[in-house]
C-alpha cells in the first residue's frame, strides 16, 4: 500500500483557501474550492513561479507570474498542452494528507470517471499523529466530529 502524509489541518486551508506545505523536499501548494482540497507542485510548469501565490478563481489556480490558469481537478493548463503535476489527496481526521509517490501518476489529467481530490476521504488510524507517514487506510466517510485546530509537523509557510 501508499504511503500518506499529513500535511495540514484542514480548518487551517479551509480558512485561508490556499496554504503552502512541505511534503519531504517538495514544496506543495493546497487549495480550498467548494468544499474539495486540492495539492499541485509548488513551481508553475511555465516559469517556475509559486502557485500558492496565485489566485484560486472558478475551479482553476492562477499563476501570479504569467496568468497561467490551471484546473484544479486536472491540473490541465487552459488552452496549453501543458499540466501541472498534483498530488492525490485524501482527507481524514481533520487533516489534509498527501501520498508523495502519487507525483507522478497525477502529472496526467484524471480520468473523468476519477473521484474527486478530498471527497475520497480515507480514514487515518488514530494513533497517526501530525507529520506521521502510514499505509493508505480503505476509502471511509468523511469524518463527524469537529477537526482538531492544532498544528502539523509539516513545515509550512
Amino acid at each position: 500500500m501508499a504511503e500518506w502524509t499529513r500535511v495540514a489541518e484542514l480548518t487551517d486551508v479551509s480558512r485561508r483557501r490556499k496554504k503552502l506545505v512541505a511534503l519531504g523536499e517538495e514544496r506543495v501548494a493546497l487549495f480550498y474550492a467548494e468544499g474539495e482540497v486540492f495539492a499541485f507542485r509548488d513551481a508553475c510548469v511555465h516559469k517556475g513561479k509559486s502557485l500558492a501565490r496565485g489566485t484560486v478563481l472558478h475551479g482553476r489556480v492562477v499563476c501570479p507570474g504569467h496568468q497561467w490558469a490551471f484546473d484544479l481537478r486536472t491540473g490541465q493548463a487552459d488552452d496549453r498542452e501543458e499540466c501541472q503535476p498534483r498530488y492525490e489527496v485524501r482527507v481524514a481526521d481533520g487533516g489534509v494528507w498527501l501520498r508523495p509517490a502519487a507525483l507522478a501518476a497525477a502529472a496526467a489529467p484524471a480520468p473523468a470517471a476519477a473521484a474527486a481530490p478530498g471527497r475520497v476521504p480515507a480514514a487515518a488510524p488514530a494513533s497517526v499523529t501530525a507529520g506521521a507517514a502510514d499505509s493508505a487506510p480503505p476509502s471511509a466517510t468523511p469524518p463527524s466530529v469537529p477537526y482538531p485546530a492544532s498544528p502539523t509537523a509539516a513545515t509550512q509557510e
